[in-house]
């Protein structure tokens, strides 16, 4: 069969293009499949120690994780970081009682965003909230969209995490009355 070279090179293309597809879209499907496995695994777990820890509070005053910390209440979301301010705002006292640290994930908020809007706003706030900037930071502690992780520390090794979804498990939790 005499096939004209410019049809033969057209079809050597395409045959390598469809390979190539075809590798792309494994490796995309074997990732995709993987990652839950490897996500889970990099999360904090009961038993384990708790990374160190440095962030700076909306006053740019350091936040401290020490040993005598029983408790870090961590808000992945705004969402999460509404329930907690919505609790947090009447009771700041409870963060002393209770040996709590509450963090904030903030890094995927736009700088100028931050500077102008988040700041000032958190700066009202009559409780320090630790700001984390870099994802990479927290990357290990459990997170559920919308909602706060409790995680219940004795000498910097984790007891037992929680998810708390809305305002009524963190006052239930933190022992205040229902409004």
């Amino acid at each position: 069969m005499n096939v004209p070279p410019a049809t033969r090179l057209s079809t050597r293309r395409d045959a390598s293009l469809s390979r190539r597809h075809a590798l792309l879209a494994a490796a995309a499907l074997l990732g995709t499949a993987a990652w839950p496995v490897l996500a889970d695994e990099a999360r904090l777990g009961v038993g384990a120690a708790l990374p160190p820890l440095s962030v700076n509070d909306q006053f740019d005053r350091p936040v401290s994780i020490d040993a005598g910390t029983r408790v870090l209440l961590f808000a992945a979301d705004k969402a999460a970081g509404d329930i907690a301010t919505e609790v947090l705002r009447p009771h700041p006292e409870v963060l002393a009682q209770q040996r709590l640290v509450y963090l904030a994930d903030i890094s995927g908020m736009p700088a100028v965003i931050t500077r102008m809007f988040a700041l000032p706003k958190m700066r009202e706030l009559p409780f320090p909230v630790g700001l984390v900037r870099d994802a990479a930071l927290t990357a290990a502690l459990p997170r559920q969209a919308g909602a706060l992780t409790w995680i219940a520390l004795d000498q910097g090794t984790v007891r037992s995490v929680e998810t708390l979804p809305d305002a009524a498990a963190l006052r239930s939790r933190l022992g205040l009355p229902a409004n």
